[in-house]
């Protein structure tokens, strides 16, 4: 490899690494941000 080369395992795994807790934190507030997002779009 060259000295400027991507080395693209790493890169795709640090950035697998640095998105799984946004995914997992995704999955335990959706819920919650569906049940805010439909309430604050009801007039009343």
């Amino acid at each position: 490899m060259g000295r400027g080369a991507v080395q693209w395992q790493y890169l795709m795994a640090a950035a697998l690494l640095a998105l799984l807790p946004v995914v997992i934190l995704f999955f335990f507030i959706e819920r919650e941000l569906v049940h805010g997002l439909a309430g604050g779009a009801v007039k009343g």
